[in-house]
């Protein structure tokens, strides 16, 4: 059986560092948005009695006689010769699935770095799954990234989530979403937003989850600069911060500020109030995140922030047309960053 799902990418429109806890976590107060930036995973799942099914069809073979093949007049010049596109080939004719592998989880992806084994979330969600449940199956997986990796956009864990889920409804687990939960928080505390489908305020870890109304009136650029951000890292900086109470205060304003635009869908309340604290320790390690901050707010955004960790900056626009200029003069600027318009999923 194969499927393909989609992982959709998200910004955090608030992201409040209120303590450290004992676990080695921070307790975290966000509003988060799902975006219209999409991973999508191809799969197919082989049940144990078909596993010897490809070994047992036959090996067709093509004779070709020499006869057949056009004939080349000599000399023939090199130049004359056309042109191959072997890099267009190879990804047309990519293998994505090896099913002449012995594995009973088997991961590919469209980029080398994308680790394939225990070190991926959804490898890991699978795994636990299967031994979980005492399922034998076999799986082939293809994930193609289209989110920025260590970005600050949750790829990984809108993955992971978006697995969860299948394999919820097609082994027919019964998985309540407080359930789903508890799996999710054992491998990353974004992974539980991306099982609820609206703009949520996220606390805790991760697990407290409170969905709003949705609201989609206005577009985010998206720049994520061509670096990667160690999110362990971040936070540990991020410790040695002393965040005054004055500050605090303003951040509570500011975040139930969010909550009431978004309820009311006034976008340019929605832009005037987000915030990020990590943004403290990840612009000045990374000039690109400035650079992007103040030159969307020169062509045009309403407000920009950053993105998690980062480095993705988003910026929101009130028109595609504003976005879209944003867009194509940051292309020029930066050509090795990854630009892209998305619009808010509400559903």
């Amino acid at each position: 059986m194969k499927k393909v799902i989609k992982a959709p990418a998200k910004v955090n429109l608030c992201l409040r560092v209120d303590s450290k806890r004992d676990d080695e976590y921070h307790n975290l107060a966000m509003i988060m948005q799902k975006i219209s930036l999409y991973d999508t995973i191809e799969f197919e799942i082989i049940s144990e009695n078909d596993f010897d099914f490809f070994k047992l069809l036959p090996k067709i073979e093509i004779p070709i006689k020499f006869d057949d093949l056009p004939k080349i007049e000599l000399p023939i010049k090199f130049a004359d010769l056309p042109k191959i596109d072997f890099d267009f080939i190879n990804k047309f004719f990519k293998k994505k699935f090896d099913y002449a592998s012995d594995k009973q989880i088997n991961i590919q992806s469209n980029y080398n770095y994308i680790p394939t084994d225990e070190k991926n979330l959804v490898y890991k969600v699978i795994d636990y799954i299967f031994k979980k449940y005492d399922i034998n199956d076999k799986i082939y997986v293809y994930l193609k990234k289209m989110i920025p990796t260590s970005g600050g956009l949750g790829g990984g864990s809108s993955d992971a989530a978006a697995m969860l889920m299948f394999l919820n409804k097609h082994y027919n687990l019964n998985l309540s979403i407080d359930d789903m939960t508890d799996i999710a928080l054992k491998f990353g505390s974004d992974i539980p937003f991306f099982l609820h489908k609206k703009v949520s305020i996220c606390k805790g870890r991760g697990e407290k989850i409170e969905e709003l109304k949705p609201f989609n009136n206005y577009y985010i650029l998206l720049a994520t600069p061509n670096v990667r951000v160690s999110t362990k890292e971040i936070y540990t900086k991020f410790d040695m911060f002393e965040i005054s109470d004055e500050r605090k205060q303003e951040e509570n304003i500011k975040f139930e500020n969010v909550v009431n635009s978004i309820e009311n869908r006034d976008i340019k309340g929605l832009a005037e109030n987000v915030f990020n604290d990590l943004e403290i320790v990840t612009e000045p390690m990374f000039q690109q995140v400035s650079n992007f901050k103040s030159k969307m707010m020169n062509q045009g955004a309403i407000k920009s922030l950053m993105s998690g960790s980062g480095p993705t900056v988003f910026g929101i626009f009130d028109s595609y047309f504003k976005a879209n200029n944003c867009k194509n003069a940051l292309k020029k600027e930066y050509p090795s960053s990854f630009i892209f318009i998305s619009k808010p999923i509400a559903y």
